[in-house]
C-alpha cells in the first residue's frame, strides 16, 4: 500500500506518524508479517534535525524512544534491492567514492580523442583533475536519480540525445566513454535500481513479499523525491506498507497555478490553457515542492491520500499570510487592519552583520520581557552562511554580560569548526602547503588541544609569542622552504630558534658578540622558561618534519598512515580530546578507503595500465578531499535547549514560535546558480529537476510556514561608508510588497503603499549608541 499524509504545519504531520506506529505497536500481538513486538520501525528523515524532533516528540508522548530505525533514503532503498539483486555493502555511486572512481579514470590516453575534455585536461595538474571529477562526480549523481536511462543508453554505446548543437554531442560523447570505461566496457551492465525494477515487474505480490521486506516505512518531510526513488518506493509498495507524510502549504488544488508576470508571457505564447494565479507567493517560491507534490500524482499508481490541514489560529498578520497560503487566495482579497502591536512579520534595515545580530539581541531581550514571552529553545535563527556569521555570533551573543546573557548554541557547522583535532589538522595542512608564516605558526600552537600535547599553559604560550617576535621569526620553518618561496633568509623558525638558544646559553655575552654568526635577542629566556623553550622547538622540529613528508606524493594506505601519524604527533592522545580524535581517525581511514576501492575500480580492466600514475597523489588534492570528508558531519544541524543558530537548510521545517533570518542580502539569497557547461540535464531539463534558485525559494517558504508568532527577517540594507539604500533579497521585497498591498489604505495610491510598507521595515542607526535609540519621538521600535 502507499499512502500519503498531507499537511501544512509539521506538529500534525508528526501527531498521525507517531498515532499510527503506536496502532502498529498495539497490534503486534496479531500474526503475520512484522507482528512481532520487538520489529522496529522504519523511518526516512532527510536531515538529523527532524530525526531529533521526531526522537523528543516519541519520547514526551511515550516516555521513550526506542524500536525505531532512522536511516537516509539512498541508504534504506540500497538496503532493500540488495534483497533482490546482488549489490556490494556500500553503493559505488556514492560521490565519495565515486570521484576517485572517476579521477582515475580521467587518466588515460582516451582522453585526446575529445578535444572539448582534452583542452580542459591539457596541462592541468592533480588538483585541476580531481576538481573536475568532484563536479563529474555529483553530476552523475544526478543522472542517476534523474536521467538513469541516459546512462543504460551509454552503456550500450548509444546516444541518449538527439542533439544537433556540436557541443552538446561532443559532451554527450566524452560523458558516455567515461561512464563506460567505470564500467570495464561491460555493454551488459546494469544500474542496480534499474535492473529492481525489471525484476520487481516480473515477480508477482507473493514473490516480493517473500523476500524479508519490513512490514512498513514511513518517509517524513522529504522536500523533493527523485523520479527513480518513487518508482522504486512504488514497486516495493506492491509488498510492504509505504507511508509519506508531505509538508503542503495549501489545501486547494494547486498545480495549475502560476505567478502573474509568468501567467503574462505565457498567454502571449499561446501557452496559458488551464493556468490560473491563485497566491502569487505560493506560485513563486513553491516551484519546487509544486513539482514534487505533483509527481506523486503521475500516472496510473493505488495511492491512499489523506489530510490534516489546519489554519493558524490567531489574528495577526502572520496568522494572515499563512492562511492566504493556505487558502489559495491573496492576503490583499480583504483588507487587513494591521494593529498598532502587532510585529508579527518585520524586516530589520541594518549597515552590517554584527549590527543585525546586535539587533537581534535586543529584539530578543524584549521578547522575553513581554506578556507571553518564548523560552529560548522557541526560537531559531536562520542564515543562508552560517560559517561566515558563526565567530560573529560568538563575538555578539558570547560577550553579553550576565545580566543580558541568552541562551544561545550554533548548530550545523563543518566538523573542521566543532572538532579541535580537525581543526588542528586542517591548520598543519594549510602550514605545510603555504609560507608557514610566523602569525599561523603560533595560532596552530595556541590552539587548547596543540597547546595541551607540548605542555604549554597560557603563561607558556605568551612567553612563546615575545620570543617569536624578538628573535625576528617572520616566514618559513627552515632556510631550505625560505628559498623555496622565495623569501629572504634569516627570518625562519630554525633561525629564531638559534637566536633563543644562544641566548638562553650565553646570556648577555651572546648580544655583545657573534658567535656562529648569530646574536642573541633582547628579551631572552632564563632558567625554567627553558622547558617552554624546549617545547617550542619540539612544535617546531615536528611542523618542520611533518611538511617534508606532507609535500611528497603517497598512495591511499601510505596517506593513511602519515595523515593518522600528523594527528598523533601533534595533537597526541589528551584524554579530554579523545572523542575528537577518534572522529578525525574515522574522517581519514573512511577517505583513505574511498581512495583505494575508487582508484582499484577505476583503473580495473584493460585500462588499468593507463592510470598507474593515478596512484600517488599530491597533497593539494588529499587536502581538499580530507576537507569534504571532514565537513561531512553526521551529526548536522539539531535542534537543542537554548536560542538555536543554524544554517537554512538544516533546521528545514521545524515549527518554532519565533523564526528570525538573517543575511538575506541582496544576490545573497537565494544565491547565484552556477551550473557546469558540459551539464546535459540543463541542456535538456525536465519537469521535477532540482533547480538551486527554486530550492533557496522553497526553503524561504518553509522557513515563513514555520513561524508561529514572529518572523523576524534581517539584512544589509544601508551601506557602512555613506548610508546610501541597499536593496533586500527579491524574496523580501516580493514578500514586502504582497503585505503592503494587503494592509495599505489605498493601495491604489503610491504614497500609501510606501507608508504601508515603512510600517513593515525598521531601519537601524549605525552604532548601537545613535540617539535615536533613546529620543522619544523616534520609532518606537527602536
Amino acid at each position: 500500500m502507499f499512502s500519503v499524509t498531507f499537511s501544512n504545519r509539521c506538529e500534525n504531520l508528526l501527531d498521525t506518524l507517531l498515532a499510527r506506529l503506536e496502532t502498529e505497536r498495539s497490534e503486534s500481538g496479531g500474526e503475520g508479517r512484522g507482528s512481532s513486538p520487538f520489529a522496529r520501525a522504519q523511518i526516512i528523515v532527510p536531515g538529523s534535525a527532524l530525526r531529533r524532533h521526531i526522537e523528543l516528540a516519541a519520547a514526551a508522548r511515550d516516555g521513550i524512544c526506542a524500536g525505531i530505525d532512522f536511516d537516509t533514503l539512498a541508504q534504506w532503498l540500497w538496503q532493500q534491492i540488495a534483497r533482490f539483486v546482488d549489490v556490494p555493502k556500500a553503493s559505488p555511486y556514492a560521490p565519495p567514492t565515486l570521484i576517485w572512481r572517476i579521477f582515475a579514470g580521467l587518466g588515460g590516453a582516451w582522453v585526446e580523442k575529445h578535444e572539448r575534455l582534452a583542452r580542459y585536461l591539457r596541462g592541468a595538474d592533480a588538483r585541476k583533475r580531481f576538481e573536475l571529477a568532484g563536479r563529474l562526480a555529483r553530476l552523475f549523481d544526478h543522472y542517476l536519480c534523474y536521467r538513469p536511462a541516459w546512462l543504460e543508453h551509454w552503456v550500450r554505446g548509444e546516444t541518449a540525445l538527439t542533439a544537433t548543437e556540436k557541443n552538446i554531442r561532443a559532451d554527450e560523447a566524452w560523458q558516455a566513454e567515461l561512464w563506460r570505461r567505470l564500467h570495464g566496457g561491460d555493454k551488459t551492465f546494469q544500474l542496480p535500481f534499474m535492473d529492481f525494477l525489471r525484476r520487481a515487474k516480473r515477480m508477482d505480490d507473493t514473490a516480493l513479499m517473500a523476500a524479508g521486506l519490513p512490514a512498513s516505512v514511513s518517509l517524513f518531510g522529504l522536500p523533493t523525491l527523485p523520479p527513480l526513488y518513487l518508482e522504486v518506493l512504488r514497486a516495493l509498495a506492491r509488498a510492504m506498507d509505504v507511508h509519506l507524510y508531505i509538508l503542503n502549504p495549501c489545501q486547494e488544488y494547486w498545480f495549475d497555478i502560476v505567478d502573474t508576470r509568468s501567467l503574462s508571457w505565457l498567454a502571449r505564447q499561446q501557452r496559458d490553457l488551464f493556468l490560473e494565479t491563485g497566491n502569487k507567493l505560493l506560485a513563486a517560491w513553491g516551484k519546487q515542492k509544486q513539482a514534487h507534490i505533483e509527481s506523486l500524482f503521475e500516472g496510473e499508481h493505488p495511492m491512499l491520500e489523506n489530510a490534516t490541514f489546519a489554519p493558524h489560529p490567531a489574528h495577526h498578520l502572520l496568522a494572515h499570510l499563512q492562511n492566504a497560503l493556505l487558502e489559495l487566495r491573496e492576503p490583499g482579497a480583504e483588507r487587513i487592519h494591521l494593529q498598532n502591536k502587532d510585529r508579527s512579520i518585520e524586516l530589520h534595515l541594518c549597515h552590517s552583520r554584527i549590527r543585525e545580530l546586535e539587533v537581534l539581541h535586543d529584539r530578543l531581550l524584549g521578547l522575553f520581557k513581554g506578556s507571553k514571552p518564548p523560552k529560548p529553545d522557541d526560537i531559531v535563527v536562520l542564515t543562508p552562511d552560517l560559517a561566515a556569521c558563526a565567530p560573529l555570533i560568538e563575538a555578539v551573543f558570547g560577550a553579553a554580560p550576565r545580566e543580558r546573557h541568552i541562551p544561545w548554541r550554533i548548530t550545523g557547522l563543518g566538523t573542521r569548526e566543532e572538532n579541535p583535532a580537525a581543526r588542528a589538522l586542517n591548520d598543519l595542512l594549510t602550514l605545510a602547503s603555504g609560507r608557514a608564516p610566523a602569525s599561523r605558526v603560533f595560532d596552530l600552537l595556541q590552539q587548547p588541544l596543540v597547546a595541551a600535547r607540548f605542555g604549554l599553559d597560557e603563561t607558556g604560550l605568551e612567553q612563546v609569542r615575545v620570543w617569536m617576535d624578538g628573535a625576528g621569526m617572520r616566514w618559513g620553518l627552515n632556510e631550505e622552504q625560505a628559498r623555496t618561496i622565495g623569501s629572504g633568509g634569516g627570518h625562519t623558525m630554525e633561525t629564531g630558534l638559534a637566536r633563543l638558544f644562544l641566548s638562553w646559553t650565553a646570556g648577555e655575552a651572546a648580544r655583545r658578540a657573534r658567535f656562529a654568526g648569530q646574536t642573541g635577542v633582547t628579551s631572552p629566556p632564563r632558567g625554567s622558561a627553558g622547558l617552554a623553550l624546549g617545547a617550542f622547538w619540539r612544535y617546531i622540529h615536528i611542523l618542520t618534519r611533518l611538511r617534508t613528508e606532507l609535500l611528497q606524493t603517497h598512495n591511499a594506505e601510505e596517506w593513511r598512515a602519515l595523515l593518522l601519524d600528523a594527528l598523533a604527533t601533534l595533537t597526541g592522545d589528551v584524554p579530554a580530546f579523545a572523542e575528537a580524535n577518534r572522529a578525525v581517525r574515522e574522517a581519514i581511514n573512511a577517505l583513505a578507503d574511498d581512495i583505494a576501492d575508487g582508484i582499484a575500480t577505476g583503473q580495473s580492466g584493460k585500462h588499468k595500465k593507463e592510470n598507474e600514475t593515478a596512484i600517488a597523489l599530491p597533497l593539494d588534492v588529499i587536502h581538499p578531499a580530507l576537507t569534504a570528508r571532514l565537513d561531512q558531519n553526521p551529526h548536522g544541524g539539531v535542534p537543542g535547549g537554548a536560542v538555536t543558530f543554524g544554517a537554512l537548510p538544516s533546521l528545514r521545517s521545524l515549527p518554532y514560535r519565533v523564526v528570525c533570518i538573517i543575511g538575506l542580502d541582496y544576490n545573497a539569497f537565494p544565491g547565484r546558480e552556477q551550473t557546469d557547461e558540459f551539464d546535459l540535464m540543463r541542456i535538456r531539463p525536465q519537469k521535477g529537476d532540482r533547480q538551486r534558485r527554486d530550492d533557496e525559494r522553497n526553503l524561504f517558504l518553509d522557513a515563513v510556514l514555520a513561524a508561529r508568532d514572529i518572523l523576524h527577517l534581517s539584512c544589509i540594507g544601508r551601506s557602512i561608508q555613506d548610508n546610501s539604500a541597499l536593496p533586500p533579497s527579491i524574496l523580501i521585497d516580493e514578500l514586502l510588497d504582497t503585505l503592503a498591498t494587503a494592509c495599505a489604505e489605498n493601495p491604489a495610491q503610491p504614497a500609501s503603499l510606501a507608508a504601508a510598507r515603512a510600517r513593515l521595515t525598521v531601519a537601524h542607526p549605525l552604532q548601537a549608541f545613535s540617539p535615536a535609540y533613546f529620543v522619544a519621538d523616534k520609532d518606537k521600535r527602536l
